[in-house]
């Protein structure tokens, strides 16, 4: 699992999901999560910085867990998500600073997605944002983050990865027809 860990978050980096040190992602296995480091630029992360933790949040091994891992714990004990991407992409991050829910305007996203809702603001890393996104993500397959940027669930991996690219290919498109409709 590390090793995917490792391979995803350079994955984000690659497709301008994240920037060199923004975004984070985790995968659940029972009770161990293991989830990327804090402060090791998204590019170079290896499978021995990757973080092993407990879902109680204790550390078991690797660097030290990001700092987004209280909202990444908070959503994997209220939904039946195995991974989770949190992303500052540039386009959904956008979106999230204008507020309101992401409904994709093509029908693959439709299909995709569905409807994203907008989580109110709360500073990152804290327990109000854990709170916040638990209980707004339930039922849905991603969130926008108000003034942050994204947090896309998965069954695995590249589920959870496929759904933060069609959020940010989403946000992209309503970008891209406002500029259209000012014409």
């Amino acid at each position: 699992m590390k090793d995917e860990i490792a391979k995803c978050m350079g994955w984000l980096f690659k497709r301008g999901l994240t920037s060199t040190l923004s975004g984070n992602l985790s995968a659940r296995v029972d009770d161990v999560v293991y989830i990327s480091p804090t402060k090791v630029p998204s590019y170079r992360v290896r499978v021995e910085d990757v973080s092993v933790v407990t879902m109680n949040g204790d550390h078991l091994a690797g660097k030290s867990p990001s700092s987004e891992m209280p909202t990444h714990l908070a959503i994997y004990k209220v939904t039946d998500a195995k991974a989770i991407v949190h992303a500052h992409s540039r386009f959904a991050t956008a979106l999230s600073c204008m507020g309101g829910d992401l409904q994709s305007p093509d029908v693959e996203g439709k299909q995709l997605l569905g409807r994203i809702p907008l989580i109110p603001y709360a500073r990152p890393g804290t327990s109000e944002l854990a709170e916040a996104v638990s209980s707004g993500i339930r039922g849905f397959k991603g969130a926008l983050l108000e003034n942050h940027g994204l947090v896309a669930v998965g069954a695995n991996l590249e589920e959870g990865y496929i759904v933060a690219e069609g959020i940010e290919r989403a946000a992209q498109l309503v970008f891209d027809l406002s500029l259209f409709s000012r014409r």
